[in-house]
C-alpha cells in the first residue's frame, strides 16, 4: 500500500473541512503513491465512503447467496426425492412388464399344445370319415349288405352318428379354447405394450429430473463460489477500514498541541470516572466485534428509542461537534462528538440526530450533550460509544460502573 500523503496546506476558508478530514477521513491511497498528485479531501472522503458502502452492499449480497444457498439445497433434496419415486415406479412397472412377458409366453406354450392336440384331432376325424363315409349312399349301401339285420344297421348308423358327433364336439372345444389362449395372450401384448409406454414416460420424467438436478448443483456451485468471492471483498474491505482507522487514532495523536482544534483542559493523568453515556435497552454491539463496516468494533453501541438524550460520560471540553458529510451525504460517524477528559482520557459519541453542545463547551457529568440518532454510517438508531486512551480506542466496558 502507498504511503499517506496528508494535505499540508489549505486556504483559511476550507481549514474546518480540512481538520475533519485529518480527524476521520484521512484515506490511505489505493495507488502507487510515488510522484502521484495528492488527492482532495473530497476524493478521500469519497473512497472511504465507497469503501464502507462496498461492505454494506456485499453483506447484503452474501446474505442473499445464503439464502439461495439453503433454497437451492431445498430444492436439489426434493429433486432427489422425486428421483428416487420415479426410479422405484420404473423399477415396479419392469416388474410388471417381466412378468406379462412370462405371461405371454405360456401363453404361447398352451397355444402351441392345443394347436398339437388340434392337429391330432383333424388327423383322428380325417382318419374316421374316411373309413366310414368313401363315396356318400354307398356307405349306407355297405351297412344293409354288411348287417345281419336291421337291427343291426341302427345300432351301427347310431353309432357313427354318436362318434361323429363326438369328434366335432371335442374339435369344437379345442378350437375355442385355442380362440381363448389367443384372446388372452392379445390382451396381455396390449398389456405389455402399455407397460412399455408408462416405462418409457417414467423415464423421461427421470431424466427430466436429473437434467433439472444437475443445473441447480450448478447454481448451488455459482452460488457459493460468489458468496467466497463476495466474503473475500468484505474481508479485504474491512481490512482496508482498519488501516483508516489506524491512520484516524494517528491523527489523533498527531493532533495534540495544534493550534487548530480545541484541546481539553488538562485535569492530570489520572483515570476518569464514566458513567453510562445513555439510559439504553440493551447493547447491540460490543468493543472488537465485527460489524458491516469494521471487523473490529472501536466502541460499544447502545440502543434506545430515536431521540433519547445522551450524557456527557464524565467532566471534560468538547473538543469536537461536528458533521461527518460528503457531497450532503453523511458517512463514518456522521453527527457526533468527542469530549476531553484530561491529557490521558478522551470519549466519543457516534451517528446523533442532534447536538445539545458546540466546540469549547465545559460540560459536567451527566449534561445532556446530545440526542441518539442514526446518522452515518448506521443500520439503525443507537449511540457509538468510545473511550480512548493516549489516543487509542480501549474497551468501554472496563471504565463504566
Amino acid at each position: 500500500m502507498g504511503k499517506i500523503k496528508v494535505l499540508q496546506t489549505v486556504k483559511k476558508k476550507s481549514q474546518a473541512l480540512t481538520i475533519l478530514a485529518m480527524a476521520f477521513g484521512v484515506m490511505f491511497l489505493l495507488i502507487a503513491p510515488s510522484r502521484a498528485a495528492t488527492p482532495s479531501v473530497s476524493d478521500l472522503q469519497k473512497k472511504q465512503s465507497e469503501i464502507n458502502k462496498n461492505i454494506t452492499d456485499n453483506t447484503k449480497k452474501v446474505d442473499e447467496k445464503k439464502q439461495q444457498i439453503t433454497d437451492t439445497n431445498t430444492e436439489i433434496s426434493n429433486l432427489d426425492k422425486d428421483i428416487g419415486e420415479i426410479e422405484s415406479k420404473i423399477g415396479d412397472t419392469q416388474g410388471k412388464i417381466n412378468s406379462t412377458a412370462s405371461e405371454i409366453k405360456n401363453k404361447e406354450s398352451e397355444i402351441d399344445n392345443k394347436n398339437k392336440e388340434l392337429l391330432i384331432q383333424e388327423e383322428n376325424q380325417r382318419e374316421t370319415v374316411r373309413t366310414i363315409y368313401e363315396s356318400g349312399q354307398v356307405d349306407l349301401l355297405y351297412l344293409l349288405v354288411g348287417s345281419n339285420s336291421l337291427s343291426d344297421v341302427i345300432d351301427q348308423s347310431q353309432y357313427l352318428e354318436t362318434l361323429e358327433d363326438r369328434i366335432e364336439s371335442i374339435m369344437n372345444d379345442v378350437t375355442k379354447l385355442k380362440q381363448e389362449l389367443e384372446k388372452q395372450k392379445s390382451e396381455l401384448e396390449n398389456k405389455k405394450n402399455d407397460l412399455n409406454k408408462l416405462q418409457e414416460q417414467q423415464q423421461a420424467y427421470k431424466y427430466g429430473l436429473d437434467q433439472s438436478k444437475s443445473q441447480k448443483n450448478k447454481v448451488l456451485a455459482d452460488a457459493k463460489s460468489e458468496k467466497k468471492s463476495l466474503e473475500a471483498q468484505i474481508a479485504e474491505s474491512k481490512k482496508l477500514n482498519s488501516q483508516v482507522t489506524a491512520q484516524i487514532n494517528a491523527i489523533f495523536a498527531s493532533m495534540k498541541g495544534s493550534d487548530r482544534s480545541v484541546q481539553a483542559r488538562d485535569r492530570g493523568t489520572s483515570s476518569v470516572g464514566f458513567q453510562w453515556p445513555m439510559d439504553y435497552k440493551y447493547i447491540t454491539t460490543y468493543y472488537g466485534e465485527s460489524t458491516p463496516f469494521q471487523s473490529f468494533h472501536s466502541g460499544i453501541d447502545l440502543t434506545n428509542v430515536l431521540g433519547t438524550p445522551v450524557y456527557a460520560a464524565a467532566d471534560g471540553t468538547v473538543i469536537t461537534a461536528t458533521d461527518m458529510m460528503v457531497d450532503g451525504s453523511y458517512y463514518g460517524y456522521g453527527k457526533y462528538i468527542i469530549i476531553g477528559h484530561n491529557a490521558r482520557f478522551s470519549s466519543l459519541y457516534g451517528h446523533l440526530m442532534g447536538l445539545a453542545v458546540s466546540v469549547g463547551s465545559e460540560v459536567k457529568r451527566g449534561d445532556i450533550i446530545g440526542y441518539e440518532g442514526s446518522t452515518g454510517w448506521s443500520t439503525g438508531p443507537h449511540l457509538h460509544f468510545e473511550i480512548r486512551e493516549n489516543g487509542s480506542t480501549v474497551n468501554p466496558m472496563n471504565y463504566l460502573p
